[in-house]
């Protein structure tokens, strides 16, 4: 077996098994904790939202007892006050508190007055509202109307209605009744989206189907997979006389799961110290297996070198791996000079050869840490993560394309792995808020290139390659930030990668997006030049997508 297999097959064991104890302890309790809590949110909410609306019935139940309590309303209806529905009953300040119709009905159960104010004229009748209160039950429900008068919901066709009955009395409630008041007020989109809007939630109304009226209806369904980004749910509306009229149904994003990866996170820093323990634990294997080994391998060569012993060629370990094959290929080289100059010189170079293997590994190993370190501490998901060493490789080999040299390659790489490092310092309601920022928000967020710099500056390996993140949100034309800078004042690695980016982002895959195709994206990039982007590099970048 290799070195090389020894190391693999040593790491794999340790990951693996930290990985299977922690996804066994944490990954069931963590979903099914998420799950619970989603639903409990969203039946508060549809709770919520039948409450509000119920309020919106109580209050056209006050309305209809401002006008059937009225001093006038009793005599229009006693025939004092003929013109009354004409200076009264203003259309423009009904329909602005949104009542829909207001009808007048005497004690002989005969339509006096109607008018419905959803109509676009005066001369319109609420005639379907009529039959739609009324129902089946006609007088009888007047006969029995409660002296505080009575409302609730009904179905106009598939539209919601609210209403209100009263009695129409004096003003001080005395005296014998005139009639009764019938106030209606449509559940149109206006008011759905006004509630939606006082409750954050959004919800619609779907009336029942035919079909289900003689069944036996839940009276919440809820529908949740914690793996997805939204649960839905409906709650069941019943109208005045107990039948079910609508389903309210909501849906909303799956906030608490992110809470659920916010114990995740906890969940990464016990990975990272496990993987410093399996790093301790590599360390003392390599030092055993390979470091020591390399360290009588050039006590040897310096030896036969400085002439300084006996010895003519290199000590054979008994493994079988690489650098046993190391110790062979050098005796094999040296065995074919017997001159002492010469065997040197060759010894010479075999030991230049190996110090080069291990400084190109060391240089390949340190990327790679490099790489691991940006990806694990970076804001977004696993598929997220991969995107970023895509959107990184594809911003080195566009630089290149560009002129740059292999220095300045390495360190806009870099500048690309930790372009977003700084948001980790922005709190978790900014990072993961679907909705618009406040401006209060919105200036906190422009922060993060500072603190993507201010890391960066820290570590001095990392240092030649902070503008990148500093400067990649600023746009061509002067609009982007932290410092409003415009054309070539931005650095050229941040133009750079800000055009990458955003084929990044175009073409980045993610569940249930229809990626673009080549000319759409070439097109989309066309639309920022010049706004967002750098207009020459984004000419260039569409001539380097087409060449590959």
């Amino acid at each position: 077996m290799t070195l090389r297999c020894k190391t693999q097959l040593f790491l794999g064991m340790i990951l693996l098994s930290v990985l299977l104890i922690l996804d066994v302890m944490f990954t069931n309790f963590l979903i099914t904790s998420a799950e619970q809590t989603d639903r409990e949110r969203m039946t508060r909410d549809l709770s919520r939202t039948v409450v509000t609306l119920n309020g919106e019935a109580r209050t056209l139940s006050a309305i209809a007892g401002n006008w059937a309590y009225s001093d006038k309303a009793w005599d229009y209806m006693t025939g004092l006050n003929p013109d009354y529905p004409n200076i009264y009953l203003n259309r423009t300040v009904l329909t602005e508190i949104g009542v829909s119709s207001l009808i007048f009905i005497d004690n002989d159960f005969n339509v006096k007055f109607s008018r419905d104010y959803s109509a676009p004229d005066d001369s319109s009748t609420p005639e379907s509202e009529i039959g739609a209160i009324f129902s089946n039950q006609g007088e009888e429900m007047l006969k029995n109307l409660p002296d505080d008068g009575t409302s609730g919901i009904v179905m106009k066709g598939d539209e919601p209605i609210f209403f209100a009955v009263k009695h129409i009395r004096r003003s001080d409630k005395g005296g014998s009744q005139a009639g009764y008041l019938i106030a209606t007020m449509a559940l149109s989109p206006k008011m759905i989206h006004k509630v939606a809007s006082g409750l954050h939630f959004t919800f619609a109304v779907e009336p029942v189907s035919k079909k289900d009226l003689g069944r036996e209806l839940p009276n919440m369904i809820l529908n949740n997979d914690p793996r997805n980004s939204f649960i839905t749910g409906r709650i069941l509306v019943r109208d005045h006389a107990g039948v079910p009229a609508f389903w309210i149904s909501g849906i909303a994003p799956n906030v608490d799961i992110k809470s659920a990866e916010r114990e995740l996170q906890i969940l990464f820093f016990i990975l990272a110290v496990a993987a410093l323990f399996v790093v301790f634990l590599f360390g003392f294997f390599m030092k055993f297996q390979i470091t020591n080994r390399m360290k009588r391998l050039q006590r040897e060569i310096e030896a036969i070198r400085d002439e300084s012993g006996d010895a003519r060629s290199i000590t054979i370990d008994r493994r079988r791996d690489e650098i046993t094959s190391i110790q062979r290929t050098m005796n094999d080289f040296m065995a074919f000079f017997d001159f002492k100059q010469g065997e040197k010189n060759k010894a010479d170079d075999i030991t230049i050869s190996v110090y080069r293997r291990f400084a190109e590994a060391g240089r390949r190993l340190c990327m790679k840490a490099l790489e691991d370190i940006a990806t694990a501490f970076s804001p977004g998901d696993e598929k997220f993560r991969a995107g970023l060493i895509r959107c990184a490789a594809k911003t080195r080999d566009f630089a290149k394309e560009n002129g740059m040299e292999e220095e300045e390659l390495i360190y806009i790489y870099l500048g690309a792995l930790f372009s977003r490092m700084g948001m980790l310092s922005l709190p978790f309601s900014i990072r993961t808020k679907t909705s618009p920022l406040t401006p209060a928000e919105l200036r906190e967020y422009r922060k993060y290139p500072i603190k993507s710099r201010d890391f960066m500056n820290e570590i001095e390996l990392l240092r030649p390659a902070s503008a990148l993140p500093y400067a990649w949100n600023e746009n061509w034309d002067g609009t982007g930030f932290p410092q409003g800078l415009s054309g070539s004042a931005i650095p050229l690695s941040a133009r750079i990668f800000a055009v990458v980016d955003a084929w990044n982002e175009m073409t980045r895959p993610w569940p249930g997006r229809r990626l673009p195709t080549d000319e759409e994206v070439i097109e989309r990039l066309r639309a920022q030049a010049g706004t967002r982007l750098d207009p020459q590099l984004v000419d260039k970048f569409i001539a380097f997508l087409r060449k590959r």
